[in-house]
C-alpha cells in the first residue's frame, strides 16, 4: 500500500509521466500532420471540382460553444495539475480523507472504497487521472459538432460525477459549514452539469428554453445558498467569536497559509483581516448578492439577466481570488475550485437564452409573409 510522502512513489510517478509525455507528444505531432494533410487534400479536391460543395454545417450555438471550450480548457488544465509530483502519494491522505472524515459514516465508506483502490495502485491511479482529464479536455476542444461532441459531454458528465463522489466526498455537502463562498457543492458537480448540457441533442439548443431552464436552476441553487449563508448559528455572521475566527474568516486564513506567491497570500490575508473585523458586513453583502442574483436568474427576463450575469461573474472572480485563493497552489491543487465553472455556467445559460441560433429564427419566421422577414434579435 502507498504511504503519504513516500519519495520513491513520487519518483516512480514522475518517471512514468515523463515516458508517457514523450509518447503523447509523438501522437500529437502525428495527429496534426494528419489533419494538415487532410485539409490540403480537401483544398486540392475543391480546386479541381470547383466551388460546388455540400452545404455548410450550422454554426454551433454560442452558449454551447462557451461551455464546450471553457470546460474543455478546465479539464485540460486539471489534467496538467494532476501531474504534480506529490499527487500519487499525498492526494488521498491530504486532500480526499480530510473532507471524508468530516462527513457522515456512509460517505466515508463510499470514499474509502476508492481510497483503498488508489492506495494499492497509486501510480496507475494517478496516471489514469492525468490522461482521462487531459483526454476529456482535448476531446471537447476538437469536437465542436455531431455525435463525437455529444460523447465528449457524456465523458465529462461521467468523470465529473466520479470525481464529485469519490474525490470530493459529494462535494462536501454533508460537512458542517457548507457555503457557496468556499466551494459548495464542489467544482466537479459543475463540470458534470456542463457535460450534460454539451451532451444534449442539437435541437435542444435551437430555442431559448434550455437557457431559461439552466438559469432558473442556477437561480434556485443560489437562492438556497443565500438562505444557508444567512442561517443563524452557522458562524458566518461573526468575523470572530470568543477570540476565535468565525467560519468564513477561518477558511480565508487557512488559504492564506498555503504556499503561493507573496502578493497573492498578502491579498488573501488582508481580506481575512477585513472579514475578522467586519464579519457581519461581509456576510450581509454575500447573502444579498446571492439572493438578488438568484431571484433575477429565476425571473427569466434577458433584460434583467444580462447585468445580473455580469455582476455574478465579477462576484465569482472576487471570491475566487480573495476567498478560494485560486485553488491551485500548495502542490496538491487539483482544479481552480468552483467559481470559474459557476461563471461559465451563468454565461453559457445567458447566451443560450438571449442568442437563439439563426437557423431557429429562420424556421420561426418561415410562415411569415414575404415582405416581413423575421428580425435576428435576442429571444424574449
Amino acid at each position: 500500500m502507498a504511504s503519504a510522502g513516500d519519495p520513491a512513489l513520487t519518483a516512480a510517478f514522475t518517471a512514468v509521466l515523463r515516458r508517457q509525455e514523450l509518447i503523447a507528444l509523438i501522437v500529437a505531432v502525428a495527429a496534426l500532420a494528419w489533419l494538415f494533410l487532410r485539409r490540403w487534400r480537401a483544398g486540392a479536391a475543391t480546386a479541381r471540382t470547383g466551388p460546388c460543395a455540400p452545404a455548410a454545417r450550422p454554426a454551433e450555438p454560442a452558449g454551447r460553444r462557451v461551455l464546450r471550450i471553457g470546460f474543455g480548457l478546465l479539464w485540460l488544465f486539471d489534467g496538467i495539475l494532476q501531474t504534480q509530483p506529490r499527487m500519487a502519494a499525498d492526494l488521498p491522505a491530504k486532500v480526499v480523507e480530510p473532507v471524508a472524515a468530516s462527513s457522515p459514516h456512509w460517505v466515508q465508506q463510499v470514499v474509502n472504497w476508492a481510497l483503498t483502490a488508489w492506495s494499492y495502485h497509486p501510480v496507475p491511479a494517478a496516471d489514469a487521472a492525468v490522461w482521462i482529464q487531459v483526454g476529456i479536455g482535448i476531446w471537447m476542444l476538437v469536437a465542436p459538432h455531431g455525435t463525437w461532441s455529444r460523447l465528449a459531454g457524456l465523458a465529462g458528465l461521467g468523470w465529473g460525477l466520479a470525481v464529485w463522489v469519490f474525490g470530493e466526498s459529494f462535494g462536501g455537502i454533508f460537512v458542517p459549514g457548507l457555503s457557496w463562498l468556499t466551494g459548495a457543492p464542489g467544482a466537479a458537480l459543475s463540470y458534470a452539469v456542463a457535460g450534460a448540457l454539451i451532451a444534449l441533442p442539437a435541437r435542444a439548443w435551437q430555442t431559448a428554453r434550455l437557457g431559461r431552464l439552466t438559469l432558473a436552476g442556477l437561480g434556485l441553487f443560489l437562492t438556497g445558498m443565500a438562505v444557508l449563508q444567512a442561517w443563524p448559528g452557522r458562524g458566518f455572521w461573526h468575523g470572530t467569536s470568543h477570540s476565535q475566527p468565525g467560519t468564513l474568516t477561518g477558511a480565508i486564513q487557512d488559504m492564506s497559509g498555503v504556499a503561493q506567491p507573496h502578493f497573492l497570500s498578502a491579498w488573501v490575508a488582508g481580506f481575512g483581516s477585513f472579514s475578522a473585523g467586519h464579519g457581519f458586513a461581509v456576510n450581509l453583502f454575500a447573502v444579498t448578492a446571492l439572493a438578488v442574483a438568484g431571484a433575477v436568474l429565476l425571473s427569466g427576463r434577458p433584460s434583467l439577466i444580462r447585468p445580473a450575469v455580469a455582476g455574478f461573474t465579477v462576484l465569482c472572480l472576487a471570491d475566487w481570488v480573495l476567498i478560494q485563493d485560486l485553488g491551485v497552489f500548495g502542490g496538491l491543487g487539483t482544479d481552480p475550485n468552483s467559481m470559474i465553472p459557476f461563471a461559465l455556467l451563468a454565461v453559457g445559460g445567458y447566451l443560450a437564452l438571449a442568442r437563439v441560433p439563426a437557423v431557429a429564427l429562420r424556421e420561426r419566421g418561415a410562415g411569415s409573409s414575404p415582405g416581413h422577414a423575421p428580425a435576428v434579435a435576442p429571444a424574449p
